[in-house]
């Protein structure tokens, strides 16, 4: 067990010009339900985060999506450029002065359908090793051990749909959430919290500009059927949503042929904002991507 919501020791350093909550959100954003669901889920959970004392906040979220729309980033604040500005920090006590990422895997929750735990938590751990196998950093990417029949997830918690107030690791696959809880088109999506000072702005410890994150949670919609290898595979919207829980955000342009309505990307990267089919293997970008954040890891 790392910490629960309201003891985590917080550590008070100079700031952003941000503050929890913030202004309304930008209109554009504001006609989306997929996203207004989102922010409306992030919006009990900060108020419910802030009554508790609880050292951090959802800060922002993003989302992979079906169809012929592309998935957004949500943020909780109005940040202005839009910029995915929040990191680990290596060594960072208030997550024990760890220099690797963890990650667990909540077994309560898993695919509909045919799939066992045991796939789905073997898709999930090779979409984890090829972000840990990419060659320009060694961070490394560490799998904590199961723990049976508790039900992960601060955002399932605080939104009273099960879960924890305990965060366990760094990254929590925390599961499959009923269908209807997350807008029909939206496969996936990944919670980001941060560290805030006493005052509800970020932390920046190590003064990079960028807000400090605490932990990152993936939820999964069991609307969705779920393969292995075919379509809508786990381990390649896995992979996707483990680059945001490593910090990347979405990649690449998105257009519609008219004749067809099919949502084309250019380039075509694990990254993309929507589900393309199956691709377990990172495209150049991707790495490039990961590379930018986690190449000088822990010197950062």
């Amino acid at each position: 067990m790392r910490f629960k919501l309201a003891t985590l020791t917080l550590v008070a350093v100079t700031a952003f010009a941000l503050t929890i909550p913030a202004a309304p959100p930008p209109a554009a954003a504001a006609a989306d339900p997929a996203s207004e669901q989102i922010r409306a889920m992030m919006t009990r959970l900060n108020d419910q985060l802030a009554a508790s004392g609880a050292p951090f906040r959802a800060d922002y979220a993003e989302y992979i999506t079906g169809g012929d729309a592309a998935g957004q980033t949500v943020f909780f604040n109005n940040r202005g450029n839009k910029q995915l500005a929040a990191h680990f920090v290596p060594g960072d006590p208030r997550r024990g002065g760890a220099t690797n990422i963890t990650y667990i895997i909540d077994q309560t929750e898993g695919a509909p359908d045919a799939l066992t735990t045991a796939q789905t938590n073997a898709a999930i751990d090779r979409a984890m090793a090829t972000w840990d196998g990419v060659n320009c950093s060694h961070i490394p990417i560490t799998k904590l051990p199961d723990i049976p029949g508790t039900d992960l997830g601060v955002i399932e918690f605080q939104n009273g749909l099960g879960g924890s107030p305990f965060v366990f690791a760094d990254i929590t696959h925390a599961g499959w959430l009923p269908g209807g809880i997350l807008a029909p088109n939206v496969i996936a999506v990944t919670f980001t919290f941060i560290f805030i000072n006493p005052d509800s702005t970020p932390t920046d410890i190590d003064n990079n500009g960028k807000a400090d994150t605490a932990f990152r949670e993936i939820l999964y919609n069991n609307a969705f059927v779920w393969n292995i290898n075919a379509d809508i595979d786990v381990e390649t919207i896995a992979l996707h949503e483990a680059g945001h829980g490593l910090s990347q955000g979405h990649f690449g342009k998105a257009f519609i042929t008219n004749s067809n309505g099919k949502l084309h990307f250019s380039p075509l990267a694990v990254m993309n904002a929507a589900y393309s089919g199956v691709q377990q293997n990172l495209a150049g970008t991707d790495n490039a991507g990961h590379c930018s954040i986690w190449g000088s890891w822990p010197n950062n």
